[in-house]
């Protein structure tokens, strides 16, 4: 028997609905009747519902706030709404709030009964799909089918020598001497973002998790590619092998296409897959899946149902151009060009999808776009900005954020304020000379001949006066901010790059890279080889 609510504000309905309706002839039992909506959330709290039927105009809460309450915090009971407004704008709303029923009253007992055992055939189906993924998951956890996976689980991961995986495998009976081996990770998107999950999601999430392995165990023993097993995080880890690499290459991707084909159609969810490189030598497979999930990172970049390749990934990844547009970008904030700024972050937006930056990459460019923007707001003495715009409340949402449009229009929306800051300061005073002085230095640091004269002569003002005004503009000297830039700029490089020490010297504006290595040296307290060594771990 399945419980049912009923909720309006009137009485006698509540009455009449509750006395002519034949509740058990139709599998239901009437859990209970309120007078609005605030009183039925109450009631669901205390008392598990299956079916909801409720009123649209009632006090407090109405049908359709009541509605979207019970989308939003019970997905899985079913709500009927039993109303006399026949208005086209209450049907779509309730049709977003996955309202399974707008009845028009009046309506006879009879019409009221079919709608009911139709609703009672698709929760009887849900609930025999529960089940069965229930015993699923008990069976899956018995005797045979755990000692599996705990050893293909230890050969991706690498977790126990190549000797402990060839005996563990032999007892376990699994064949997987092959010619090359690569791994897949699988994931539902929605495990992008765990953390902001309550916990009723959670769970749900788990249990598809589990349909996810399922689906893809029953896809790779159909074309017989290789193992699965489920790894941390309700990620399903896929073990492919063969003697053909050249036939494997299709297959993979065969298989990664089914399984997410299938996963959307089963569960309305969004899957990614990460895959990582070939490897000929058992022991060396667990390099693929680390790969697998590095690449799996990119998800972050283009959204859900991607087969992620490492290969592929790592040939996109370029930075041709991006220098000029962050350059673009920090102008048009100082000029506070709202046309020209738009047009800057959507051509930064393409450049980080189309080389396809990871959450991390994409997060250190735009936080070096946040560092340079406030540089200049504090060059201008922009001091008195709201709590929501200071530099580490932005970061923080920039690079929380679920996926990369959304943290690129933080970005945006940011600039845009900033460079309204600017546009009231910029002319007090010598600051607009220092913040002058600051682009050209940004701009032209890669010139091994760029000094104070130079900088003087492009903004047509003495030495002496400039380095006056400097100092007290920026609290340092010209020399010190070059070098600053310079280093910053040779760091990055060091870190994002397979450049050599001598290449990033003249790069970043020194004409001989042992004196680049001193400075370097004294700046940071390292040579650049150990820099790059401990960054590019």
């Amino acid at each position: 028997m399945y419980r049912i609510l009923l909720v309006d504000d009137e009485a006698l309905i509540r009455e009449g609905v509750s006395e002519n309706v034949q509740w058990g002839k139709y599998g239901y039992e009437l859990a209970g009747s309120c007078e609005n909506g605030r009183d039925a959330l109450e009631f669901i709290e205390e008392n598990p519902v299956d079916v909801v039927m409720t009123d649209i105009c009632m006090p407090y809460l109405d049908g359709m706030e009541l509605s979207e309450r019970i989308n939003e915090q019970y997905p899985g009971i079913k709500v009927i709404i039993l109303s006399g407004y026949d208005e086209f704008e209450y049907a779509k709303r309730a049709i977003r709030y996955g309202v399974k029923e707008y009845l028009l009253q009046p309506i006879t007992a009879c019409e009221m009964g079919e709608v009911l055992g139709g609703l009672k055939k698709e929760l009887d189906k849900e609930r025999d799909s529960e089940k069965r993924i229930s015993h699923m998951r008990a069976t899956y956890h018995k005797g045979q089918l755990l000692l599996y996976s705990d050893v293909i689980l230890n050969l991706i991961t690498g977790s126990k020598t190549e000797d402990e995986s060839r005996r563990e495998l032999k007892e376990a009976g699994i064949r997987t001497e092959a010619a090359v081996y690569r791994v897949a990770v699988a994931e539902l998107d929605i495990y992008a973002k765990t953390d902001k999950l309550n916990e009723q999601c959670k769970k749900e999430s788990a249990l598809m998790a589990f349909v996810l392995y399922n689906i893809s165990q029953e896809i790779v023993k159909k074309y017989m590619a290789g193992e699965v097993c489920q790894g941390k995080d309700h990620r399903t880890f896929i073990l492919f092998y063969a003697d053909k690499p050249a036939e494997t290459e299709k297959t993979i991707r065969k298989v990664c296409g089914e399984i997410i084909a299938q996963m959307n159609r089963a569960t309305h969810l969004d899957v990614n897959i990460g895959v990582g490189s070939y490897r000929k030598r058992m022991r060396d497979i667990y390099l693929s899946y680390e790969e697998a999930e590095e690449a799996l990172e990119y998800h972050y970049t283009l959204g859900g149902n991607h087969v992620l390749e490492i290969e592929g990934i790592r040939q996109s990844r370029r930075t041709t151009g991006l220098e000029d547009i962050l350059d673009e970008i920090l102008l048009h904030v100082k000029e506070n060009h709202s046309q020209k700024l738009e047009a800057d972050i959507q051509q930064l937006l393409d450049v980080l999808m189309n080389c396809m930056y990871d959450r991390r990459s994409a997060g250190t460019i735009m936080q070096r776009i946040v560092d340079l923007v406030d540089e200049v707001r504090k060059l201008s003495e922009v001091e008195e900005i709201p709590a929501n715009l200071q530099k580490e409340h932005i970061l923080q949402k920039i690079l929380t954020a679920d996926k990369l449009e959304a943290a690129v229009a933080i970005l945006h929306s940011w600039c845009e304020e900033i460079g309204g800051y600017l546009d009231n300061r910029k002319n007090i005073g010598g600051r607009k000379y220092a913040i002058l002085a600051m682009d050209y230095i940004e701009k032209n640091y890669a010139d091994n001949e760029l000094s104070l004269n130079s900088v003087c002569s492009y903004l047509n003002i003495s030495p002496s006066r400039f380095s006056s005004i400097f100092k007290t503009a920026t609290g340092t000297t010209f020399l010190e901010v070059l070098s600053g830039i310079r280093m910053q700029k040779a760091k990055e490089l060091l870190t994002c790059t397979d450049m050599k020490n001598y290449e990033i010297a003249e790069r970043v504006g020194f004409n001989d890279p042992h004196y680049f290595s001193i400075a370097f040296k004294k700046t940071t307290g390292k040579s650049p080889t150990e820099y790059a060594k401990e960054m590019r771990r």
